[in-house]
């Protein structure tokens, strides 16, 4: 089929025209995909800075908890032997404890021994009072809690016969030393025999009519 000069013309220009529309769709496309590149470019500098920020928060604040805790360990370890000097000076005075007299009162009394198969046991006993045939046991806290008279029976007195085989033949009394206690701990305490002594103004008040041998 022949095609005049006219029609040659005309799909030329109709070709020129497609193709500048392609061109301009092609730009504008391009444009978009720069400006989209320039705004995740953007995004993501902010989202570093955030990052950089939230680090830099995240370092302070750790850094005002471990200064806190440190605080409050060196709180707490104070605490720990104010507690321990009081009621021991208030025992070494009497060299009594639930109507028995003692010979001797030692304190931090510690030690670590193995067992035949390997098993390391290691334990610290706050206050140690003792006569020929008989043990106390006298455990210090700044605020006595609920389990720690379980932990008594269950822990201190079995790893003291075994860390001290000379006196595994003894009896042992248990007492419970705090300047405060939770109510539930006062409860634990009399329902195992362990014998309470606190602080009542400026005298240790001990109570012990419940205690048993173990």
């Amino acid at each position: 089929m022949a095609y005049t000069y006219k029609q040659l013309m005309a799909s030329f220009e109709k070709s020129r025209a497609e193709s500048k529309l392609r061109q301009r769709e092609f730009d504008k496309a391009t444009a978009e995909s720069r400006r989209a590149s320039a705004e995740s470019r953007r995004e993501w500098r902010e989202i570093k800075q955030q990052m950089k920020e939230t680090k830099k928060v995240v370092a302070e604040t750790s850094k005002k908890v471990r200064e806190v805790s440190i605080q409050l360990g060196g709180i707490s370890s104070s605490n720990g032997m104010y507690a321990e000097e009081y009621f021991f000076d208030s025992l070494e005075k009497k060299m009594e404890f639930a109507g028995i007299k003692f010979d001797d009162i030692s304190k931090d009394f510690k030690l670590l021994r193995k067992t035949p198969d390997g098993k390391r046991i290691e334990d610290q006993f706050d206050i140690v009072m003792l006569n020929g045939d008989a043990v106390a046991l006298i455990e210090i806290k700044y605020k006595a809690r609920k389990d720690d008279p379980k932990e008594m029976v269950n822990q201190k007195v079995s790893n003291f016969r075994f860390l001290f085989p000379e006196y595994a033949k003894h009896k042992i009394y248990l007492g419970l030393a705090g300047f405060s206690f939770e109510r539930s701990a006062v409860k634990e305490a009399k329902d195992l025999g362990i014998g309470l002594l606190k602080q009542v103004g400026e005298t240790v008040e001990c109570k012990t009519s419940w205690v048993r041998a173990y």
